[in-house]
């Protein structure tokens, strides 16, 4: 059973195609690896496998599972997990519209945001049939040897959905056990004793790491917007997610979902040796997990 990183980054990848920040001019310049868009997948015995998110690189990151042989065009996709509604994790499905026999996986308060506000769902089945079932996180899903649990985390929507009202289960983490469990928890809005609780005991954590400052993209010129705003912790500060996880007795911590903007992009920064001392680093594409 392994688990197979995809993508590190937050919506628009590094570099983005629209930001001449210093991190995206050196991803150009061949200073800085290249990420792609936040994705995993992972298989319960090398011949089944399955995704989790589906942003607009997704065509791309699928050349990393086995291909179709024999002049098939069936792939060993199985079925896609959303662990949110937003764009950069939803997008990717409609590439998919050529695969006509997976099963999409997603609370209903995601299914719901996709079929109504952001009609996807509409526009994908009218290409292809894949099976569509509400995940009921109190039900965990198998996959084999391998078990994968919905954890609710906010209710913090897309913001093409802003202005309807709140879904409960809006936002979500997935926890893989098998021999060993792992956590994966792109999109983190607040750090609660739930969360805590949630993660203790785990053996590997992959976690929000979108801005390493609240303010970062203001700090830049970019945009009013805080981290906090839209939804993710801060890694850096007294009340950030660093300090915070530092404490917690697990093994493998690595933050994902990497915004372009971010100083822990730079192997180099200062921001990347700190979090290094309180155990810390960032997980890269294609890094791969047994469980």
């Amino acid at each position: 059973m392994r688990l197979k990183i995809l993508g590190t980054s937050a919506g628009g990848g590094l570099p983005q195609w629209n930001c001449g920040c210093l991190n995206c001019q050196r991803a150009r310049a061949g200073q800085l690896p290249r990420r792609s868009q936040s994705s995993l997948a992972f298989t319960p015995d090398d011949r089944h496998w399955y995704l989790v998110d589906a942003g607009p690189e997704v065509t791309q990151q699928l050349q990393h599972l086995p291909h179709p042989l024999g002049g098939s065009r069936q792939v060993p996709l199985e079925g896609i997990l959303l662990t949110d509604a937003e764009l950069d994790h939803t997008l990717g499905l409609l590439q998919l519209r050529e695969g006509s026999s997976w099963r999409l996986y997603a609370t209903a308060s995601v299914l719901k945001i996709i079929g109504d506000r952001f009609p996807l769902l509409g526009v994908l089945q009218g290409y292809a049939r894949p099976s569509v079932g509400a995940v009921e996180p109190s039900r965990p899903l198998r996959f084999g040897g391998l078990t994968v649990r919905f954890v609710p985390l906010s209710d913090h929507t897309p913001r093409y959905h802003h202005g309807r009202r709140p879904e409960p289960e809006a936002v979500s983490a997935l926890v893989f056990s098998g021999r060993r469990t792992v956590v994966y928890a792109p999109c983190v809005e607040a750090l609660t004793p739930e969360l805590e609780a949630l993660f203790r005991g785990a053996d590997a954590v992959l976690v929000d790491g979108t801005f390493f400052h609240n303010d970062e993209l203001a700090r830049l010129g970019f945009s009013a917007d805080t981290a906090r705003s839209m939804g993710h912790v801060p890694v850096g500060g007294d009340d950030g997610s660093a300090r915070w996880l530092a404490r917690l007795p697990i093994p493998t911590i690595r933050y994902i979902h990497l915004n372009n903007t971010n100083p822990l992009l730079d192997p180099d920064s200062p921001e990347r040796a700190w979090i290094k001392t309180l155990g810390l680093d960032l997980a890269d594409d294609g890094w791969e997990l047994e469980l």
